[in-house]
């Protein structure tokens, strides 16, 4: 059976002392997360210190979209849409893509997915 390719997109918006400890906790915490699943092969955790608001300061998770068009990722995880991104527009133009590659997106805040109504991590 092929592992589920998963990766993890952390980010926080500022600088703060809090906020960097932040994103090393979202970081520990998906790399336990995809350990704990014998089915899933941990990928990459792509992970910034960024606003939300602009695609083109934000260089690791532009990084996503092209590994999944290269066909490296079938799962991506990520704390919350807010995380993902804050620009409407852009946030639904990259989930639009991932989705035309195959490549699910799962928020947990939200236990949303662009993939299926009915589909939860469990099922994964």
């Amino acid at each position: 059976m092929n592992k589920l390719r998963v990766a993890a997109y952390c980010r926080v918006s500022t600088n703060y002392e809090e906020q960097k400890s932040s994103l090393k906790t979202q970081i520990s915490y998906y790399e336990k997360l995809i350990a704990e699943h014998e089915n899933w092969q941990l990928v990459k955790i792509y992970a910034e210190r960024a606003s939300g608001t602009q695609l083109k300061k934000r260089p690791e998770f532009m990084k996503m979209p092209k590994d999944c068009k290269h066909g490296k990722i079938d799962l991506i995880l990520a704390k919350s849409i807010s995380h993902f991104g804050r620009n409407t527009l852009d946030t639904l133009k990259t989930l639009y893509g991932l989705f035309n590659s195959s490549v699910k997106v799962y928020f947990e805040k939200e236990d949303l997915n662009n993939y299926d109504k009915e589909m939860r991590t469990a099922d994964w």
